[in-house]
């Protein structure tokens, strides 16, 4: 199975050339790498220390569609064939460059084909660590071990030599450029361009060549400077622009390292000059991470932010329909309700009994329809305004309100309500917070077993000791909610019970949470289905209140409040 990355960035596809000159392309673009490549200093006879015409085969041919690979895959190998026999390889030996060249540039293009690399981009970490796996590492592994049985009987050198120097030069090609060529290749040319083109950029490329240099020829161990310029880099410009630093920092460093512009620490053996192009790679491989990182970072702000704004722009409109709805609608329903009430009022005992029944039920569904407007016109408002500067508001006075404003539900139930007498004072709005009070006790007043007398309590206590927050709980003794239901409680419209059993429109406890989130507090709920419900709301504690004194609380007589 091959690791399919995840798509972070889908980019419509660039358009491409037909087969002929798109193949002719990558056999020109082969043969300039590679002789770019021959022509780093080396040792005479070496294979060089710098490999970019594979880089350049496994970009484009990942990046295209699989019919088009024999075509690519004859140009290169035509290339590779070309410029051996420049340099005067005899045709034998040619033939085996050919053959570990062309399986090395096929094996890394299927792994990165395999992986869809052309639709996800190189745009987070994780995608450019998976280039550099599956398009740096195991394909210079592969050629080069088949080139340490092939190539060395050919050149009469050792086979560790020849698959050291292999990996190695292909290695360090592919980290130096192949993420680059890859990147360039599937973005859209004005995006291209817009990076590539930037002050910033010619900035950059100064500072770090500039760097590179300097540190080759001043410092013996001059590779983690190379990777400061680079670092800084990432964070200024966008990727297809750090990538091209990369490649530039590289080559210089290969360029001086053959010129002898940085003379190497001794060694003793021939196989540790491998620790000196690792070092190089090495500092080539933060600046890439970081700058796909960046690129992630900068995509996902995008994103965010034209979310963000569709989103604004949708919760405009639908507040705007929302007002539009709740006043064009709350005078009919208002008509409804006044005039169905002054018909039972005035002529309810000539009417027959199933009319009486009739208005009663039309009278009751304007009410409800009335309750349900205005309260999703206060959830729209409190979920898309701003609340006013908050100020101390005494938890006992806002109790004491909202029992008042239920007193005849309170009456007429029988209910026995204790609150505390030691309630604190917490910074918030007095009116939203009055709402929330209310919409709790009318809960707990109404969902009790039938024939129940509602028992409530309400009572604060700090949320941890010496804390600035404060938990305010109320307590009923009703039907509970069940474990798997009370995630879902808080969401607007959810009803979790028949309106024929309990009367609601499903927005009290939302507008609960939105206005005990409004304050930076929330709201949780504890219960046992049969024993009662505890909704906590958390506040922040206010200044002192000046308050009478308090009477002390206890269990109130039925119908009376404490």
């Amino acid at each position: 199975m091959v690791w399919r990355l995840t798509p972070q960035v889908t980019q419509a596809p660039r358009r491409r050339w037909p087969v002929w000159p798109e193949a002719l392309g990558l056999g020109l673009l082969y043969a300039a790498a590679a002789m770019l490549s021959l022509h780093t200093p080396r040792d005479p006879g070496e294979i060089p220390n710098l490999w970019l015409a594979n880089a350049a085969a496994v970009a484009v041919m990942c990046t295209s569609r699989r019919e088009r690979w024999p075509w690519q895959l004859a140009a290169c190998l035509l290339a590779n064939l070309a410029v051996n026999s420049m340099q005067g390889h005899a045709l034998l030996g040619s033939l085996a460059f050919l053959l570990c060249n062309g399986l090395e540039c096929l094996l890394g293009a299927w792994l990165l084909s395999r992986a869809q690399v052309q639709f996800t981009g190189l745009r987070t970490p994780r995608a450019m660590l998976w280039l550099l796996f599956a398009g740096a590492l195991l394909p210079p592994l592969f050629g080069a071990s088949l080139a340490a049985l092939v190539v060395s009987l050919q050149l009469g050198a050792s086979p560790l030599a020849v698959w050291q120097n292999w990996f190695q030069g292909s290695a360090l090609g592919s980290v130096a450029w192949l993420a680059g060529l890859v990147t360039w290749r599937i973005e859209p040319w004005p995006v291209l361009r817009k990076s590539l083109l930037h002050l910033r950029l010619l900035a950059m490329v100064m500072v770090s060549v500039g760097v590179a240099l300097l540190a080759m020829v001043h410092t013996p161990y001059p590779f983690v400077f190379l990777a400061f310029p680079l670092l800084l880099s990432a964070t200024l410009v966008d990727l297809s622009a750090l990538l091209l630093l990369t490649w530039l920092v590289g080559m210089t460093a290969v360029v001086a390292l053959g010129y002898g512009v940085l003379q190497p620490p001794p060694t003793v053996a021939r196989w540790q000059s491998v620790y000196l192009y690792a070092a190089l790679a090495a500092s080539l491989l933060p600046a890439q991470l970081l700058a796909a990182a960046m690129a992630g970072m900068r995509d996902s702000h995008a994103e965010l932010a034209a979310r963000t704004a569709d989103l604004k722009r949708a919760n405009e409109g639908l507040e705007q329909f929302v007002r539009m709805v709740s006043h064009d609608m709350r005078e009919p329903v208002n008509t409804i309700v006044q005039f169905s009430a002054l018909v039972q009022q005035d002529h309810e005992a000539v009417l027959p009994s199933d009319a009486r029944s009739y208005l009663s039920l039309v009278h009751t569904a304007g009410l409800r329809m009335r309750r349900m407007l205005d309260e999703l016109l206060r959830f729209v408002r409190l979920q898309h305004g701003t609340l006013e500067a908050l100020r101390p508001v005494s938890l006992g006075a806002v109790v004491q309100e909202a029992l008042d404003a239920l007193a005849s539900g309170i009456r007429a139930s029988g209910a026995q309500i204790r609150v505390a007498s030691d309630l604190p004072t917490v910074q918030g709005n007095e009116a939203l917070l009055g709402l929330l009070v209310q919409n709790l006790l009318s809960n707990a007043l109404k969902f009790v077993p039938a024939g129940g007398v509602p028992q409530v309590e309400v009572l604060a206590v700090d949320a941890a000791p010496g804390s600035e927050w404060v938990q305010l709980s109320v307590i009923d003794h009703g039907i509970g909610v069940a474990e798997v239901d009370q995630p879902r409680l808080f969401q607007p419209f959810l009803r979790l019970n028949l309106r024929k059993h309990y009367d609601g429109t499903g927005l009290g406890l939302a507008l609960c949470r939105q206005i005990a989130e409004a304050h930076g507090g929330s709201i949780t709920l504890a219960s046992v289905p049969g024993l009662g419900c505890r909704f906590t709301v958390t506040l922040r504690r206010g200044a002192a209140w000046p308050v009478d004194a308090a009477e002390p609380g206890g269990l109130a007589a039925p119908g009376a409040v404490s």
